[in-house]
């Protein structure tokens, strides 16, 4: 049954990116951003994985799937909160929730060029991103590197 679900989600993203169905004030932003970085968005907001990753009955090897099948890879914008900030030495990566009680969903290392407007940002500050997903690690969340903030 589980499997079937996460079969739903994977069409169903399949479906809305082919009829390349979003919210217009997002496309514009996304395109803009995306543009200028020269990389084309395949999702534009965590609500495309919500069904899937944030149900506590889908196990984590089916998240792990799910991502590694229709995100790895790709870039995505997405919306969430700060959970907490990390300077890593040359660049800073952001713990970002996106699922009601969780503490971090999604680890974001932010480009260098980024690092004086994301060692700005705070806990609990909602922030939109565009980045590059590159794995999935279990109890940790989904990686996402080469990001840059939406303003």
């Amino acid at each position: 049954m589980k499997f079937i679900k996460i079969g739903i989600v994977l069409l169903l993203m399949l479906v809305l990116m082919v009829s390349g169905c979003s919210d217009s004030e997002e496309s514009d932003v996304v395109s803009e951003v995306a543009d200028d970085l020269g990389v084309d968005v395949i999702s534009t907001s965590f609500d495309d994985l919500d069904d899937a990753y944030c149900d506590p009955e889908v196990t984590q090897d089916e998240i792990a799937t799910l991502i590694d099948e229709g995100y790895k890879g790709n870039f995505v914008q997405w919306t969430g909160t700060v959970f907490a900030v990390t300077n890593n030495g040359d660049s800073y990566t952001v713990q970002v929730q996106h699922c009601p009680g969780s503490l971090s969903d999604a680890g974001v290392t932010f480009s260098q060029d980024q690092n004086d407007v994301v060692s700005k940002l705070i806990k609990g500050q909602e922030i939109t991103y565009l980045g590059r997903i590159t794995r999935y690690q279990k109890s940790v969340g989904i990686w996402v590197e080469e990001a840059s903030l939406v303003v």
